[in-house]
């Protein structure tokens, strides 16, 4: 996309996923009664919605690295296990930045991409903490119950924030 402009406000990229890392926790909070039920779980992921698209937008910055701090970060503010979401996040930069060559970089692609990441990294940390103990639910009540209602959420914030940061890509490469 802008593979060979130099891309000036660098800086801002840390920003941003600082920024949707909190958003997160935000919005998890103000809206738990909304975002958690006894029949399902609503959980946001403006985190890796901002790596999806800053591994497109952004090609030749090191998101895999952000995405092991970042992950390292995430995991010590909303996880009980330091790790998880860093390998998860940083797995996921790594396909990425090697399917990205051989994709065209539209918005149907992009949230196809999007809900990919979100499925992996959702059944990724549910194995994990059956793995470990933590969750005592069946792989079909989390499908129904967690992963479902999550993608869905996170769909529509993909369709809120897709032009706003497209757009702010474009800026920062001014």
């Amino acid at each position: 996309m802008g593979q060979n402009r130099a891309l000036n406000h660098v800086y801002l990229i840390p920003i941003f996923l600082y920024l949707a890392l909190v958003f997160d926790g935000i919005v998890m909070n103000l809206f738990a009664g909304q975002l958690i039920d006894q029949n399902y779980v609503l959980t946001p992921r403006f985190i890796l919605l901002v790596f999806v698209l800053f591994t497109v937008f952004f090609p030749k910055q090191p998101l895999f690295l952000y995405a092991l701090l970042f992950g390292i970060v995430y995991d010590s503010f909303y996880s009980g296990v330091i790790g998880l979401y860093a390998a998860g996040l940083a797995t996921i930069m790594y396909v990425l930045k090697r399917i990205q060559p051989h994709i065209v970089p539209t918005p149907i692609v992009m949230i196809a991409l999007f809900v990919l990441a979100i499925g992996y990294l959702e059944i990724f940390i549910f194995g994990m903490y059956t793995f470990l103990g933590y969750a005592n639910l069946s792989f079909e009540v989390f499908l129904s119950s967690r992963l479902g209602p999550t993608l869905l959420l996170n769909i529509i914030l993909f369709l809120a924030c897709y032009y706003p940061l497209y757009r702010m890509s474009q800026w920062m490469y001014q």
